[in-house]
């Protein structure tokens, strides 16, 4: 059927990544001049997108992204709350578990700490609209965040936590990005299939002066991100 070919189109060139949901997609007259088709045919694709979520319409308003991929720059220092409000959506938080543990050899060799001291392990996974997008195991140096309630974790953000209550202001952030099908673990916590590809970010954050204050590992939906790369003006690279 056209209008199924149409929405096919419409879900290729608009969910890529491109747009991030809560864009506004292009007006009925402008789809019918560039599908060259009736407006009919138009409204059925809409209304198949919006049947499967892709989409949503706000009356008086026009049809808006519902579930396109969230953009996110590489090495951010933006929070994920802030984030998800940015990006029109709901974001929210659900702690797993915290633990203080001993440092891992890598743990060792990263933080500036004396040799027996302790970290903290919180595990929580991150939502956006509800839908689970981010598994995440953060590391710190900080052991009394151990001592906080788990609504805590849950409605303010880590950084924010670090800058309020321990005085750290974050400097400098590596992150590398790698791909990996998801084990049955992973998949059971993010509500995917065992083996969906996934993102693997994994970041070393910095103070500003220079000492690391977390280590993570998130596990990330390809799904419902991205992740962009903006180059200076060339200008700017001279």
């Amino acid at each position: 059927m056209l209008y199924a070919e149409i929405a096919r189109k419409i879900r290729e060139e608009f969910g890529d990544g491109r747009f991030s949901p809560g864009a506004q997609m292009p007006s009925e007259n402008t789809l019918v001049e560039a599908f060259s088709v009736s407006r009919s045919t138009i409204r059925k694709a809409l209304k198949s997108l919006e049947e499967e979520g892709f989409l949503e319409q706000h009356q008086g308003q026009g049809t808006f992204l519902r579930h396109g991929r969230y953009q996110r720059n590489v090495s951010s220092h933006s929070d994920f709350i802030s984030h998800g409000k940015r990006s029109g959506a709901r974001p929210s938080t659900r702690l797993l578990s915290t633990e203080v543990r001993e440092k891992s050899i890598a743990e060792s060799s990263l933080f500036d700490t004396t040799p027996n001291e302790r970290v903290v392990e919180i595990r929580r996974l991150r939502l956006m609209q509800g839908e689970v997008c981010v598994l995440q195991t953060s590391v710190l140096p900080y052991t009394k965040l151990a001592d906080y309630t788990p609504g805590e974790f849950e409605c303010r953000s880590l950084y924010k936590i670090l800058e309020a209550d321990f005085g750290v202001f974050l400097g400098p952030v590596k992150e590398t990005l790698t791909c990996v099908n998801a084990s049955d673990q992973v998949a059971g916590f993010m509500g995917i299939a065992p083996g969906t590809a996934v993102f693997v970010s994994h970041r070393v954050v910095r103070a500003k002066d220079g000492q690391v204050v977390e280590i993570s590992r998130n596990f990330i939906r390809s799904d419902r991100y991205c992740f962009v790369q903006e180059s200076p003006n060339p200008e700017q690279q001279e």
